[in-house]
């Protein structure tokens, strides 16, 4: 998995990280690579006199997997690279999602490794790993217009605090108001189930319908907006501009085929 560099020796760890022992390299985060279905991870150094080049790879379950994590720590005001479906560099150190692996890059030798010798590392690894190109179809169903730049995200796991929602992928909005919206695929009667779910713990005249949208009153998210369209539940909260939210989500379900 690890490519030859020119001019650069490699060491190859013979340690596999896997969900069992992840937290005696990366403590304190491990939990959060566990909630995106973390698999395993591989790691190389690159030598080079007193320069090293250290190299991560994270492999999650799914191409869904590595772009939540990936998003996770993905900072809106770094810059962004040209290297897998999307990256970000800052101080020595580049990262990028591949496929279903979210790769680390950095400098970690006595001498700070120059920024292009580390992007060239990470075009090199990102070749050697041959990963289809692009996004989550899903992210393609949110409407540019307002949207906060890099806002979007994926959650696996416990949205909005609940262990039913998952799958959900998100992103926040400016215009034409300060809202989050939100898309879950899973099969019709999964979906029905969860928002079954959603509703027992919700108070009966905290729901209500309307022209086939759910509006609910919830305690801990505020208002939240629903639409179900076959294998896709959209949602948006953090407003209570109703007209506004409904026009907002049919924008999301005109998009859906």
């Amino acid at each position: 998995m690890f490519p030859e560099v020119q001019g650069w020796k490699m060491k190859v760890d013979e340690r596999v990280y896997n969900s069992g022992n992840l937290w005696e390299l990366i403590n304190g985060a491990a939990d959060i690579f566990l909630s995106y279905y973390f698999q395993d991870l591989h790691i190389a150094e690159y030598t080079k006199k007193d320069q090293m080049i250290r190299v991560e790879l994270y492999r999650h379950k799914t191409f869904e997997d590595a772009y939540g994590i990936y998003t996770a720590e993905r900072m809106p005001d770094y810059p962004q690279v040209s290297i897998g479906s999307q990256g970000y560099k800052s101080q020595g150190v580049l990262n990028f999602m591949a496929g279903n692996y979210y790769v680390k890059v950095m400098s970690a030798g006595v001498a700070e490794a120059d920024e292009k010798s580390i992007e060239s590392v990470a075009g090199l690894v990102d070749a050697k790993l041959a990963q289809p190109k692009g996004l989550p179809a899903e992210v393609q169903l949110f409407p540019a217009e307002g949207k906060l730049l890099l806002s979007d995200n994926y959650i696996a796991q416990n949205f909005l605090g609940y262990s039913f929602f998952r799958n959900a992928f998100s992103a926040r909005y400016e215009k034409p108001m300060d809202c989050q919206l939100f898309v879950i695929r899973l099969e019709p009667a999964e979906l029905q189930k969860m928002l079954d779910q959603y509703f027992q713990m919700m108070k009966e005249d905290k729901v209500k319908q309307k022209d086939g949208y759910y509006i609910v009153n919830d305690l801990f998210n505020g208002t939240v907006f629903l639409k179900q369209k076959e294998s896709y539940l959209v949602g948006l909260l953090n407003t209570v501009n109703e007209e506004a939210a409904l026009a907002f989500i049919q924008q999301v379900l005109a998009k859906i085929k």
